[in-house]
């Protein structure tokens, strides 16, 4: 059996910790290890976290790209579903990713939103072009830790802290020449809220992430 790595940054979603992590231990395929990530919390998500049987790393906060590239450094699986905090695994999430993981692969289910929105949404397979616009690759997507390494990681800059960070690494993944592949199980619940990070940081911000992804990753339309 592949074996999977799931890293779940933390810093202020406490109250949705536990059915995050308990979503992650209850599925039909275990993960090798669950990696929470505590990036300078300022909840008790620490707390939260030490009641289950995982691996937590404590840090001081540097961001999104910050907390995932620390996780994903100490993980020794072979693939990575980095998961966040807030959301719910379905219960064959691992078993399904795993079904269509491949060494250059990014791996993505569909998704269902509820909270304060509710849809359901189906990937549509990602090339470059595409994400230069739009993300189409949920951040809960498996790919290979070689991927990361070979990436050299999540973007720490600044302007990347604001979000987005997920849809640059995968730009720069298949710069590289990994591919995206999807599946129509529905694999994540996405909590919809009002203090999710794309409501508070990076929709108003959408303007300067664009210009830096772009700016960054146009040289890829040539190849």
């Amino acid at each position: 059996m592949e074996t999977v790595s799931v890293i779940i940054p933390c810093y202020s979603y406490g109250q949705y910790l536990d059915e995050a992590i308990q979503s992650v231990l209850n599925q039909s395929v275990k993960a090798h290890e669950v990696i929470i990530v505590s990036d300078g919390a300022i909840d008790n998500s620490v707390e939260i976290a030490k009641k289950y049987p995982v691996t937590i790393i404590e840090k001081p906060n540097g961001g999104l790209s910050s907390a995932r590239n620390a996780g994903i450094a100490f993980a020794t699986g072979k693939y990575i579903i980095s998961f966040d905090s807030d959301d719910i695994m379905r219960p064959d999430c691992i078993k399904e990713h795993i079904k269509l993981a491949g060494e250059n692969r990014i791996v993505t289910c569909g998704l269902m939103a509820f909270g304060s929105e509710s849809y359901t949404a189906r990937p549509r397979v990602a090339t470059i072009p595409v994400l230069l616009k739009t993300n189409v690759i949920y951040s809960n997507s498996l790919f290979p830790k070689k991927m990361w390494e070979d990436v050299g990681g999540f973007d720490e800059h600044p302007v990347m802290r604001k979000g987005w960070e997920d849809r640059l690494f995968w730009l720069e993944a298949l710069g590289k020449g990994y591919v995206s592949v999807t599946s129509d199980y529905i694999g994540l619940l996405w909590r919809r809220h009002p203090n999710t990070m794309s409501h508070t940081s990076a929709n108003p911000n959408s303007d300067s992430l664009q210009n830096y992804i772009y700016n960054k990753c146009k040289h890829l339309l040539d190849r």
